[in-house]
């Protein structure tokens, strides 16, 4: 009995692994939108600030998103605002 349950879980554990990681990737995939990007491109970097605070408090901020801002910071030398 204990070679068959064994048998049974090492056919379920990598089969659930695949499918968790595939779910995983397919969500990951879905975030990523290109029409952000267009719409941040012409934002001032104070703009893009208060949008990025904004979606990061549902954790929501797509990865160029935030990498553009940080990139207006180290480039333009701007002073992050504090509230």
């Amino acid at each position: 009995m204990k070679v068959k349950t064994a048998k049974i879980l090492g056919k379920i554990i990598p089969l659930s692994l695949i499918t968790v990681s595939i779910i995983y990737t397919s969500g990951l995939l879905n975030l990523s939108d290109t029409s952000t990007q267009i719409t941040y491109s012409n934002m001032s970097t104070m703009e893009l600030q208060e949008e990025v605070e904004k979606l990061s408090q549902n954790e929501d901020v797509p990865f160029p998103m935030g990498m553009e801002l940080i990139k207006r910071w180290t480039n333009n030398n701007v002073t992050i605002a504090s509230y």
